[in-house]
């Protein structure tokens, strides 16, 4: 619950400070005292601007403070980053050129950060904070209060499921374009490739093959020359050696050295035989039959496969490489159409069984809204809406979605003989405020906001309903710490405790004053709100008000 308020320069507040209490909290006072300051500056630290308001001083900042306690219900994220124990404190100054800063339990916080951390502590209503009660987009959460959270629950997760395969299968869809382009993009490179039959032993000798015979007249003279030399010539080189091998063999049982000279000849026979093996080997019955359009084939493929490396990866091995991936992608590119299959029966079957739960979902929010209708309709009786009827209008979206297909709204008749209508289009003011009493009544239970500040929701009201309004707020301060901002007497007369705002000039300077009213003080205050001044009879109403509103 909150309990301090202070302000420092704002508007006619040079420094003020309030205590609030448990139950219900009355500000009453003049108009133009700073009772809309008050709250102005309440909404201010929940990260709210102050509008039009401002400074009293324009040279000096202006700034407020706030004190929460007991029971706060606060985000754990947010319990540990300002280190909050059992009280917290929010303040938030501007400066006189407009800089902000904001403070929770004296760290420094970004302002947007007090609406985060406030939204759960205070509920602030007056006549302009009641819209949530005219957009039907609202209606179906309040509806769903009274809904088992396990069914609520599965409808989402069915939801989600379906959603999120029905996102994947339209985006597959979408991209079905590019997909087909791409196929056939990677086909064309693929069967271009493979139409080159690569082989990577062959083809990396190719620059070899291509020299070899482009020199192969040259060639075939040197092989001829050199093997009529060694072996088919007249007088041959093998020829001349054997020769020398006989003579010197004749001689080599008398010498060593003879001996020896015998070895290195047979040796260099071997040589000249494997020589002339080489030799002729150098031109294969294929290589000597070469045309030279065979040749310009050969020299045209180099070509061809050093543009393909420079498409396709810079070597013939990473064109191979880019073909294995290719072959890969268009595996996979002729499987997205099964894909494509699979999830459309995906889809189907995620959402019958959304829309089963949606059913079941659907049935229990009808009963809720009975139940919330009944509610609803019994307070605004006791808050002398005699005639009223409440009740939610579903109306089906169409098709699945994430309200599982249908929305709600409030329709509301306060005047016998007419039919129920939307709440906007049928309510005054004064019963909008009745009306969102009764709601703020009913949801009280689930609402897990400790502080309600209600600004002049008494307005457009009198007599006996006025009267219901006061008994109703009383009622409610049972459950939250209720602060009213009020001009009528009965609803003050409900209070726990009674702050009095008024306004005094000085050196032709209005300031605000508060007063926190003891019970004399608090039945003259009533008094002059019944008559206009504490007169003996008006005195006597005041005190039996106050005595009948503390039973």
């Amino acid at each position: 619950m909150l309990t301090y308020l202070a302000v420092k320069n704002i508007a006619v507040i040079e420094k003020v400070s309030l205590e609030f209490e448990k139950g219900l909290n009355i500000i009453t006072g003049e108009t133009g005292a700073g009772k809309s300051v008050l709250v102005g500056a309440l909404k201010y630290l929940t990260g709210d601007r102050l509008g039009r308001v401002t400074p009293r001083n324009q040279q000096e900042k202006f700034s407020a403070e706030s004190i929460f306690c007991d029971d706060l219900n606060i985000a754990p994220e947010l319990i540990e980053q300002y280190e909050i124990e059992d009280e917290l404190i929010i303040s938030r100054e501007t400066d006189e050129n407009g800089k902000n800063k904001a403070f929770i339990n004296g760290k420094a916080a970004p302002v947007n950060r007090l609406k985060d951390i406030s939204e759960s502590l205070i509920d602030i209503h007056g006549q302009h904070e009641n819209q949530f009660l005219f957009n039907p987009a609202k209606h179906l959460s309040f509806v769903d209060f009274f809904v088992d959270n396990n069914l609520k629950d599965d409808f989402s997760s069915k939801y989600r499921a379906y959603k999120d395969k029905l996102d994947k299968l339209e985006d597959l869809k979408k991209n079905r374009e590019n997909i087909i382009k791409m196929q056939e993009m990677y086909k064309m490179q693929y069967n271009e490739i493979l139409s080159y039959n690569i082989d990577l032993e062959k083809d990396a000798v190719i620059e070899e093959k291509i020299k070899f015979l482009s020199s192969i007249e040259k060639v075939r003279e040197a092989v001829t020359s050199s093997i009529d030399a060694l072996s088919d010539g007249e007088i041959t080189a093998s020829e001349l050696i054997e020769k020398s091998i006989r003579t010197i063999n004749s001689i080599s049982n008398m010498s060593q050295d003879a001996q020896k000279a015998e070895e290195f000849l047979q040796a260099a026979l071997t040589s000249i035989n494997e020589a002339s093996s080489l030799i002729t080997s150098l031109l294969s019955e294929e290589e000597q039959e070469t045309t030279p359009e065979e040749l310009n084939s050969l020299i045209d493929r180099k070509y061809k496969l050093q543009d393909l490396s420079k498409r396709y990866g810079g070597s013939l091995e990473n064109v191979i490489e880019y073909k294995n991936k290719l072959e890969e992608d268009l595996a996979e590119i002729n499987g997205e159409e099964d894909i494509t299959s699979k999830l459309e029966r995906d889809v189907m079957l995620l959402k019958e069984e959304a829309l089963k739960s949606s059913k079941i979902l659907n049935d229990a929010r009808k009963k809720a809204a009975a139940e919330l209708s009944k509610k609803t309709e019994n307070i605004l009786h006791e808050l002398e809406l005699n005639s009223a009827k409440f009740e939610v209008v579903f109306k089906e979206n169409g098709d699945l979605d994430y309200s599982g297909g249908i929305s709600a709204e409030f329709f509301i008749l306060t005047n016998a003989g007419f039919k129920p209508a939307p709440l906007a289009t049928v309510a005054s003011g004064g019963e909008v405020s009745r009306v969102m009493l009764a709601l703020k009544e009913v949801f009280a239970d689930f609402d897990n906001v400790g502080t309600m500040l209600f600004d002049e929701i008494d307005t457009g009201i009198s007599g006996k309903a006025a009267q219901s309004v006061a008994k109703k707020l009383k009622q409610l301060s049972k459950k939250k710490q209720i602060i009213v901002i009020t001009h009528l007497p009965v609803v003050a007369a409900m209070g726990d405790s009674h702050f009095h705002i008024s306004k005094s000039e000085k050196d032709g300077i209005s300031s605000t004053n508060i007063l926190k009213l003891d019970k004399a003080a608090k039945i003259n205050i009533i008094a002059t709100m019944i008559s206009g001044e504490a007169t003996p009879t008006a005195m006597q109403q005041a005190e039996d008000m106050i005595n009948r509103g503390s039973i």
